[in-house]
C-alpha cells in the first residue's frame, strides 16, 4: 500500500500543468490517493486480538526518551510549515470567487441585529434568555430559534437591515451570486403584507447588483411546518406578483411534520408556472423522504441529503439524474441528527461516488460560520485536496439556477488560478 502511495504521488507530480486532460486525471488520482490513505488509516487502528508474545516484547520495552524526543521533533519542524500552509490555504479561500445555493436570509441577522429589532418594535426580551436559544441542541430547538427571529421582523421596512446584513455577509466571503430562502409564512400571520415584503426584497437585490454588489436570486419557502394548504396560499401570492429575483419555492420547515408528499399539487403548478423547485429533505427524516422529493415533487436539488448515504440505491438515483446536493457541514453537525462530527458527514463519500454537491453554510449567524470557514472544514476534516475544493466550487456554480454558470465559471477560474500563483498552493 505505501508502494501504491509512492507511486500515485509520483506519478501526480509528472502530470503536465495547463493540459485539457491535466485537471480531471490529477482529481482522479488524488481521489485514490484519499482512498488509500483512508483504508491504511483504518488497518493501522485495528486491533491485535492475540499478539505474539514477541510482539509484546517490542511494544512493551519500546524507548519511551526516545519516542518523546521524536515527538517533539515533529512538533518543531513538521507543525510551523503546516500552519503555514494552512494560512496560505484559508487566505486562498476567503479570496476565492464563490457562490452559495442553500442560505437562509433571516440567518444572516446578526445576534445584535436581533436585539435592535426587539428594541425596535418595542419587544420586551432578555439577553440572556436569547443566548441560551441559540444553544439548540437539535433541529426542533433550532426550528423554534428561527422562528423567534421571524418574530422579531414586523415591517417590511426591516429588510433594508436584514439585507445590508446579506450583502455585508456575502461580499466579506467573496459570494458573487447566491440563491437565498425566504419564509414568510410566520411574517404574514403576524400581519406583515406579503406583496410589500417580495416587491422590498426585489428591489434590493437589484439595486445591490447595480451598486456592484452581488447578484441575489430568492427562492421563497412555502413551509412544510405549517401544511399543504398554507403553502399552496403561499404559492399563489407568488404568481401573482411582478418580481424579477423571485425564481422558485423551496420547501423547508419541520421535516418530520410535513412529508414531501404532501405538496405534490403544489410542486406541480409551481412548475407548471416555470417556477424553480428545490426541497430540504434527509436532514431530518430518512432517505424515503428524499426519493420522495426527487420522485413526487419531482425537485431539481435537495437541501442536505444527508440521510442519502442509508440507501445504495437512491445514491444512483441523484447519480443517474445529475440531481445536486446543496451539502451543509456545520449546520449537519450542529443539528446532530445524522452527523455528529465533521469527519464522519457523508460528503466525502457523496463526492467520491460521482455525485454533484455546493459548499454551503445554511444558517451563518446561527451557526457562527462563513463560506470560507466551511470549505476550509472540507479540507480540514474530510481530506478534500485543493485542487477538489475548487471542483467542489465548480460544482456549485454549476449547480445554481443562473442562466449562464458556464460564463460566470470562466470568470471564477481565472481568478482562482491567478490566487493559487498568489498564496502558492
Amino acid at each position: 500500500m505505501d508502494r501504491d502511495l509512492v507511486d500515485l504521488k509520483h506519478l501526480k507530480s509528472r502530470l503536465p500543468s495547463q493540459r485539457n486532460f491535466s485537471e480531471p486525471i490529477q482529481l482522479s488520482v488524488e481521489k485514490q490517493i484519499n482512498h488509500l490513505l483512508g483504508l491504511k488509516t483504518t488497518l493501522q487502528e485495528l486491533e491485535i486480538e492475540t499478539p505474539s508474545e514477541k510482539l509484546k516484547r517490542h511494544m512493551l520495552t519500546a524507548d519511551q526518551v526516545t519516542a518523546s524526543q521524536i515527538h517533539v521533533e515533529r512538533i518543531r519542524t513538521v507543525s510551523p510549515r503546516l500552519e503555514l500552509e494552512e494560512k496560505n490555504l484559508f487566505g486562498f479561500l476567503q479570496e476565492m470567487p464563490k457562490c452559495e445555493i442553500h442560505l437562509h436570509m433571516e440567518a444572516c441577522i446578526s445576534r445584535q441585529t436581533l436585539l435592535d429589532l426587539l428594541e425596535k418594535h418595542g419587544v420586551e426580551h432578555e439577553k440572556e434568555k436569547i443566548e441560551r436559544m441559540y444553544q439548540f441542541k437539535n433541529l426542533q430547538e433550532f426550528i423554534s430559534l428561527f422562528l423567534f427571529i421571524l418574530d422579531a421582523i414586523r415591517s417590511p421596512d426591516d429588510f433594508h437591515l436584514i439585507f445590508n446584513s446579506l450583502r455585508k455577509y456575502l461580499e466579506e466571503n467573496q459570494i458573487h451570486y447566491a440563491e437565498v430562502f425566504l419564509a414568510p409564512s410566520r411574517m404574514i400571520s403576524n400581519g406583515l403584507d406579503f406583496h410589500e415584503i417580495a416587491e422590498t426584497i426585489d428591489s434590493l437585490a437589484s439595486e445591490c447588483v447595480r451598486t456592484g454588489g452581488p447578484e441575489v436570486k430568492y427562492l421563497i419557502d412555502v413551509s412544510r411546518t405549517f401544511g399543504s394548504e398554507n403553502a399552496s396560499k403561499n404559492l399563489q401570492r407568488i404568481l401573482k406578483l411582478k418580481t424579477t429575483n423571485i425564481i422558485g419555492i423551496g420547501l423547508g420547515g419541520a421535516e418530520l411534520m410535513g412529508p414531501a408528499r404532501d405538496f405534490k399539487d403544489v410542486f406541480a403548478q409551481a412548475r407548471s408556472e416555470g417556477l424553480r423547485c428545490v426541497t430540504h429533505a434527509g436532514e431530518d427524516d430518512g432517505p424515503w423522504s428524499i426519493r420522495d422529493s426527487i420522485e413526487i415533487l419531482q425537485a431539481e436539488r435537495i437541501g442536505h441529503g444527508t440521510s442519502a448515504i442509508q440507501d445504495p440505491s437512491l445514491i444512483e438515483l441523484l447519480k443517474g439524474r445529475s440531481i445536486p446536493l446543496e451539502i451543509c457541514l456545520t449546520s449537519n453537525v450542529f443539528t446532530g441528527k445524522y452527523v455528529r462530527e465533521e469527519k464522519d458527514h457523508p460528503v466525502r463519500y457523496y463526492y467520491d461516488q460521482g455525485l454533484i454537491c455546493s459548499v454551503n453554510t445554511d444558517d451563518p449567524e446561527i451557526f457562527n460560520i462563513n463560506l470560507s470557514e466551511e470549505f476550509f472544514k472540507y479540507y480540514k476534516h474530510l481530506g478534500f485536496s485543493i485542487t477538489e475544493l475548487i471542483d467542489l466550487n465548480r460544482q456549485g456554480v454549476y449547480s445554481t439556477f443562473h442562466p449562464h454558470p458556464a460564463s460566470m465559471w470562466k470568470q471564477f477560474e481565472e481568478k482562482t488560478a491567478k490566487l493559487r500563483k498568489k498564496y502558492s498552493v
